[in-house]
């Protein structure tokens, strides 16, 4: 059954500027700061704020968006703007990169008049005095963001873990749009494998949402004939693991009606890519992560990894619809006897320890806070004992909100924090580095660098699984594995979304764990 984009809804919400970063020939910009006026009209008694040719006004709307922002003008002789969004300061008074979305343009301003722009990830606004007297009665941010209901929620003792799930739970749900993007700003766009960790986190948050059927539609249905989705052959794997999850979060077997095909076909295709001793024929372009770019034998280590990974959720998908699974079964035996060595690339280590074919314990608890990313590290915290994936997790996505972040990263590395830089809501300091605009490598260096990527979420699902220790067994969560660990936490308590209402956890130092949970569902512990 194909996917009725007619049914998406969204909350168009307004949102005044918090503070006044930093501004030039403007004249009562204090009147913008909390401002909720969203329309003009003639006669009004409304204050103005002034922007001069050559001044500029610098807004910070207190966190990261998805969306644009609104204008209103008093009685004013036409003016022209410069327009910059920005995810940190530094890309607001910057050069701001305009792929996949637009974050600067030049727009004429009339009296009188509500003008709405913009459709991308930003928190910081910069308006810039082109031509004649900007007269404005507010500027304001327009969010745009799926009607959801969160379900899932995490809650403990540790005030810094709490951040960190809420940061992981926004990051996810701006990337919750039309369809699930990778990022808000820079690869507004869908992509099958950042998928995987991004549903990892949203079927525990919020259930099994439409913009997942959505999503998996157009990577299943419309990629080119002869291409693997978006043209990584790693992606396809992703795409099934994917498929996966759902599957065994919901249960329903409409999932299996419709990516049925999909799943055979690309585990023919993927199969075929197997040599009797088990050494994969590589083909097209294998991406891993992004620090895993220069590394190619730790690439096709993860590689194989992860074909492992996806060749047990065909497995599993296979013996769902009734069908053959030896040879899957084979394949990933061969595999696992002929995977080349990770060496020190943590991200391989974690694909081929969560595939079974490797155990990378050793490597993994190496200078655990170095090698990680935001992407593979979802992937590294469960491959490692609670109490040690909780320090990296507070570190190294505690890092993140050191430098002012309200979202979670394209990447990070806590090495660029050792030289001290400027934070993303401030000003930047000659001759200091600046967080947003100095780092990055690969396709995200500087101001390209996405602040906000879905992929970056991996906190939310470890903590469900791992503290509040719930797993389905079962697709549907008919049977569920209960092995809950506070990692010495004083308490922790937390609900989970599942296909039969919501399981609800209460943890206390010194007494019985406590679960609630609806009809339906078995218990194993």
């Amino acid at each position: 059954m194909k996917y009725d984009a007619s049914n998406i809804s969204f909350q168009r919400c307004f949102t005044p500027c918090i503070r006044i970063v930093d501004e030039a020939q403007c004249a009562n910009s204090s009147i913008l700061v909390n401002n909720t006026v969203i329309s003009n009209f003639t006669a009004s008694r409304f204050p103005v704020c002034t922007i001069e040719a050559g001044g500029f006004l610098l807004l910070d709307f207190g966190c990261e968006l998805s969306g644009g922002i609104r204008i209103v003008s008093s009685l004013m002789e036409p003016a022209k703007i410069r327009l910059r969004f920005g995810e940190s300061i530094a890309e607001a008074c910057g050069e701001p990169n305009m792929d996949h979305a637009i974050h600067d343009i030049i727009l004429p301003l009339n009296m009188l008049s509500t003008v709405d722009f913009g459709n991308t990830g930003f928190r910081f606004v910069r308006i810039d005095g082109l031509e004649g007297q900007a007269a404005l009665v507010n500027i304001l941010a327009v969010s745009l963001t799926r009607n959801l209901e969160q379900i899932g929620s995490f809650n403990c003792s540790d005030q810094r873990l709490n951040a960190i799930f809420d940061t992981a739970v926004r990051t996810v749900r701006l990337c919750i749009q039309d369809y699930i993007l990778d990022g808000v700003k820079r690869d507004r766009m869908i992509w099958g494998g950042d998928l995987h960790p991004a549903t990892r986190a949203i079927l525990p948050l919020f259930g099994a949402i439409d913009a997942l059927d959505a999503t998996l539609e157009q990577l299943c249905f419309n990629t080119a004939e002869g291409h693997f989705a978006n043209d990584h052959t790693s992606y396809p794997l992703w795409i099934i693991m994917t498929i996966y999850e759902w599957y065994m979060h919901s249960g329903d077997n409409g999932i299996l009606e419709k990516y049925g095909k999909f799943v055979q076909d690309t585990a023919k295709q993927y199969l075929s890519m197997v040599k009797s001793n088990g050494s994969i024929e590589l083909q097209g372009h294998v991406f891993l992560d992004w620090p895993s770019q220069e590394d190619s034998q730790g690439t096709i280590a993860g590689f194989y990894g992860l074909f492992a990974m996806a060749l047990k959720a065909a497995e599993a998908l296979f013996t769902a619809m009734q069908l053959d699974t030896a040879e899957l079964q084979q394949a990933r035996q061969k595999i696992a006897m002929s995977a080349p060595k990770p060496g020190h690339n943590k991200s391989a280590a974690a694909m081929q320890h969560l595939a079974g074919i490797a155990d990378c314990s050793s490597i993994l608890a190496q200078n655990p806070c170095s090698g990680i990313s935001t992407y593979m590290g979802g992937y590294i915290i469960q491959c490692l004992p609670h109490v040690s994936a909780l320090e990296l997790i507070r570190r190294y996505w505690g890092g993140m909100l050191d430098m002012g972040a309200t979202s979670f990263w394209e990447d990070f590395d806590l090495d660029w924090l050792k030289d001290k830089p400027t934070r993303l809501d401030e000003m930047p300091v000659s001759g200091r580095p600046n967080i947003h605009a100095d780092f990055g490598r690969f396709c995200y260096k500087g101001l390209r660098h996405s602040l906000c990527h879905g992929w970056a979420s991996g906190p939310a699902p470890w903590c469900f699984q791992s503290i509040l220790g719930v797993t389905p067994l079962e697709p549907g969560f008919r049977r569920i594995s209960f092995k809950p660990d506070l990692c010495g936490l004083d308490y922790a308590e937390g609900t989970i979304a599942v296909p039969q209402g919501i399981i609800s956890v209460k943890l206390q130092q010194g007494n019985k764990p406590q679960i609630d949970i609806p009809n339906g569902i078995e218990i194993e512990q």
